[in-house]
């Protein structure tokens, strides 16, 4: 028999003995309480996360469906679980009744193998699904997992073999050990809880500002002829644009093939622009994109697949926006994470001024890829598809880079209307979409709300 199965937890030499171990589990686990409510918080408040800019491994991973459980972020019950055990181990480790202290250690042990369980699962995830790391969320869930197997290994077991679990002995301290297995077969009833409700609801991780007012009185065109400068609005170099008020998109045609936004501050001439689609369709949408953002290579393909639902009701000017100082003077330097982000949309938009089915054709190749391709193999399916001299010419010509800031324009309009920066974002009429789609019907279903457009299949 072992001393600690002999020696009756909570008290005298085994207090002093676990001292150590004991610290260092409830340090762990005061680290894994204030990450998770600093996650938690971040996700409520849709605020930024310190040290990660759009397209880093921790945006992927807080963007992605796996960051919520059940429509809540995934860092709220665990902020709760991980307080819990937190309070469980201060109950067991207290001089109370052998009854009460047993109670306390139950809920220690099934807590513990909830920790560790999600620890493992959701480490896993980042590994093998996400494919991406979340500093946060790696802190978080190691000093966690770290925590649970210091409880688990110093559990103290019951040195009469016939000591209850469940019921009333006032003489004799410690969990038997054939309470173990139920403890435990609980705790991964747990984890099963947490990874079914992930699999089983996926929620949707896109924001959307509705804003039906907001005027921008006496504001002057700056969009004519699809490529403007100036978005009439605050300074850049503030970091961020202001919120003290919210202008309207308001994304309406107003003359057969011109698209207003802002109130007129955006004039765009569909038929000068990439638009998925017909220019002359009878609704149209905006969609700001960035070639190296994953999140906006599955809404391409998504808003592909709901145009040809709509045909000629429906049109998408795409419009490439790097989230990338290198082209973009209105994003702090902190955001600049999108490698070659500028490369990519200068040699889009050359294609579409060079030759619009090769345009097609590109984006249909690059956004069927898991990953972005590199700037090299890029170049080279470019000049495949028109020839290094079309090409040249029409990388060179100013159009290109007038369609890229007024792209960023616009996105810094949007930012101001809703305080978000995220992309991909979708204008719908007078509301916002930004971030990820989860699929064609929710697409669809933002398109019946915000534009009141229904499919055939709905007999509209």
């Amino acid at each position: 028999m072992s001393s600690r199965d002999s020696q009756p937890a909570g008290t005298g030499p085994e207090l002093v003995r676990c001292a150590g171990w004991l610290v260092a589990a409830r340090v762990l686990l005061a680290v894994a309480v204030i990450g998770a409510g600093y996650l938690a918080w971040v996700s409520i408040a849709n605020g930024p996360l310190a040290g990660c800019g759009p397209g880093s491994g921790c945006d992927k991973v807080l963007q992605s469906r796996w960051a919520y459980w059940l429509n809540l972020p995934v860092s709220l019950p665990a902020l709760l679980v991980y307080a819990a055990l937190l309070g469980a181990t201060i109950l067991a480790r207290k001089r109370t009744s052998p009854d009460d202290e047993r109670g306390a250690w139950a809920a220690v042990i099934v807590l513990s193998v909830v920790v560790a369980g999600a620890a493992l699962w959701f480490i896993g995830l980042q590994v093998f699904v996400i494919k991406a790391f979340c500093q946060f969320c790696m802190v978080v869930h190691g000093c966690g997992l770290a925590a649970s197997l210091l409880f688990l290994g110093h559990i103290p077991f019951a040195s009469d073999p016939t000591t209850p679990m469940w019921s009333a002995a006032p003489d004799r301290r410690g969990i038997p050990r054939r309470a173990l297995l139920l403890l435990g077969l609980i705790g991964v009833a747990g984890i099963a809880v947490l990874a079914g409700g992930q699999l089983l609801v996926q929620k949707e991780r896109n924001l959307v500002k509705f804003m039906p007012g907001g005027s921008n009185a006496g504001a002057t065109p700056t969009g004519v002829q699809g490529g403007a400068a100036g978005t009439g609005s605050n300074s850049p170099t503030s970091g961020g644009p202001s919120t003290d008020r919210l202008p309207s998109p308001d994304a309406r045609l107003i003359a057969p093939g011109v698209l207003s936004l802002y109130n007129g501050q955006f004039l765009l001439q569909l038929e000068d622009l990439p638009v998925i689609g017909e220019p002359g369709a009878s609704n149209v949408i905006v969609y700001l994109y960035d070639y190296t953002c994953r999140h906006c290579r599955s809404v391409h393909n998504i808003l592909v697949a709901a145009q040809r639902q709509f045909t000629n009701r429906l049109g998408v000017v795409a419009l490439p926006m790097p989230m990338s100082t290198n082209c973009n003077p209105l994003i702090p330097s902190h955001f600049d994470s999108n490698l070659n982000a500028c490369e990519y949309a200068n040699l889009g938009l050359a294609l579409w001024r060079s030759n619009r089915e090769a345009h097609r054709q590109f984006d249909e190749w690059f956004f069927a890829q898991n990953k972005p391709v590199a700037i090299e193999d890029a170049r080279a399916y470019a000049l495949k598809l028109v020839g290094a001299d079309d090409l040249d010419r029409a990388l060179a010509d100013p159009w290109v880079k007038q369609q890229i800031l007024m792209a960023c324009q616009l996105h810094f309009a949007n930012w101001e209307a809703t305080g978000r920066p995220a992309m991909p974002q979708l204008v719908l009429g007078k509301a916002v979409s930004i971030g990820p789609l989860n699929s064609v019907d929710h697409l669809l279903a933002l398109l019946q709300r915000y534009l009141g457009l229904h499919t055939y299949r709905d007999g509209f």
